[in-house]
């Protein structure tokens, strides 16, 4: 059998087993992931949901992602020290590796871009990030549906 032959063979047998291991709780969790180009950058409400699939977001990023969104939605914009204390991380060092890299690698396997912009302050010491297009407020709904569905809410 030729490499492609086998690639074609495994895929088939994976879509015939894949939702039988799921009836049978092989597969806990586990939520189709789809591979259609059809992703919205405006994040439509079925970008929001994929974008927050639990296969790729775990809980404790989409807590944070709660907080986030929160307060994009609240105030339209949040600054790094405001969001270290929203957060109640160490610094605005630990903002990346507790929030937005998740985020930002999840929006690049979608080849779409971040829900939100970013700036600086005037002085430039800190960030600010800024919701984009009113996507903060339809995250937080998908957020607290997705949080529902993982039985976190």
């Amino acid at each position: 059998m030729s490499a492609l032959a086998d690639s074609q063979a495994l895929d088939a047998l994976a879509e015939a087993l894949g939702p039988r291991l799921v009836a049978r709780g092989f597969v806990v969790g586990h939520r189709p992931i789809t591979t259609s180009s059809a992703y919205s950058a405006t994040y439509d409400e079925a970008t929001c949901q994929q974008f927050l699939n639990p296969d790729h977001l775990g809980d404790s990023v989409l807590d944070r992602a709660k907080t986030f969104f929160e307060l994009l939605n609240q105030n339209g914009e949040v600054s790094s020290p405001d969001l270290v204390a929203a957060l109640g991380v160490k610094g605005a060092r630990s903002v990346p590796a507790n929030l937005t890299n998740p985020l930002k690698k999840r929006a690049r396997k979608m080849k779409i871009p971040v829900p939100w912009t970013e700036t600086s302050t005037p002085d430039g010491l800190r960030t600010v990030w800024k919701d984009r297009d009113g996507i903060a407020s339809r995250m937080v709904k998908a957020i607290e549906r997705e949080r529902k569905d993982r039985g976190l809410a």
